[in-house]
């Protein structure tokens, strides 16, 4: 008796206490049905996002000629080129957004990849990255130098042998700027390859005015010539020109490899960035560099890289 009394209610409370039962219920009622719709959803959404990028990556493996590889990291590699590659590209092969952000501010700013090393100039870019990226690295021909191009410099040798032709014979042929006549050096002379300026080198048979610059500024970033064969690294230079020059190497200028700083050793074209920061972290661990046999125990240079870079080096 005492508990039918203490859980007596009158007729209004039992109204209001069911109505407050029922409303209770139909809100549970309703955000499971929420919560349940948001779950289904979700999974919808992810079962559409790996739908899209197994579609996209096939479309890249077969539509545009990307050949894919999956990495560790669950990045992608395929060919690319640093100045036409959008953002999406360039995060699958797992660069950082904010080293994206970087190339994308260098390309609007005028900056040109033209080869690969200077993809390894991007911030932030380690060595391992950019070992495994430059396999997959292709520039374009449209991004390449202007003057490269065939019919340019077929053109301008064109005008350098018009030229020398109306000169030759007096002629004043139109549109063509008469130049004068220099003299080449027969079989058997030659021309001393580290003190001549460029009329000098053009008493070479095959040197124009061309070549005679391209001489002198390729003597002045390595220092001096010590070999005839390395004129060859030269892009187009006649062979037929070796045989006329001599060379002089008491006037090469050396590098004082234990004094220049990582910013200048890496201006000679025999070393590249990671070379000359292979050594300035060498000589700050151990000290001074004292001969050729401590760069081979750097992993950065081979021993074509030595042979090359060996006659420059001052201690």
């Amino acid at each position: 008796m005492f508990l039918k009394e203490f859980f007596y209610m009158t007729r209004a409370d039992r109204r209001t206490f069911i109505c407050l039962c029922s409303l209770a219920l139909v809100a549970i009622i309703f955000f499971g049905a929420v919560s349940l719709t948001d779950d289904t959803s979700n999974k919808i959404e992810e079962r559409k996002e790996t739908a899209t990028v197994k579609d996209e990556s096939h479309e890249s493996a077969n539509g545009q000629g990307y050949a894919v590889e999956e990495t560790n990291k669950g990045s992608k590699l395929f060919y690319f080129d640093p100045n036409t590659a959008d953002s999406t590209q360039l995060l699958q092969l797992g660069l950082r957004p904010w080293q994206v952000r970087n190339i994308y501010k260098y390309r609007a700013r005028g900056g040109v990849y033209q080869c690969k090393e200077d993809f390894a100039y991007v911030y932030g870019l380690t060595v391992k990255d950019y070992k495994r990226l430059e396999p997959y690295i292709r520039i374009g021909a449209d991004y390449l130098p202007a003057s490269s191009l065939a019919e340019v410099r077929n053109r301008k040798r064109g005008y350098e042998r018009s030229s020398r032709y109306a000169s030759d014979n007096g002629e004043n042929a139109p549109n063509v700027e008469r130049k004068a006549y220099t003299p080449k050096i027969r079989i058997g002379e030659h021309i001393e390859i580290n003190g001549a300026d460029t009329t000098e080198l053009m008493k070479i048979p095959g040197i124009g005015s061309y070549y005679s610059r391209q001489i002198v500024r390729y003597r002045n970033q390595l220092g001096g010539f010590v070999s005839k064969e390395q004129l060859l690294e030269i892009e187009g230079f006649p062979e037929d020109a070796v045989k006329y020059i001599s060379i002089d190497e008491s006037s090469i200028r050396r590098l004082r490899i234990n004094q220049l700083t990582l910013s200048q050793l890496k201006r000679h074209p025999y070393l590249n960035y990671y070379q000359a920061r292979a050594i300035s972290d060498y000589r700050r661990l151990r000290g001074n560099i004292r001969s050729i046999s401590e760069l081979k125990l750097m992993k950065e240079f081979s021993s074509h890289d030595i042979e090359r870079i060996g006659p420059y080096i001052e201690y």
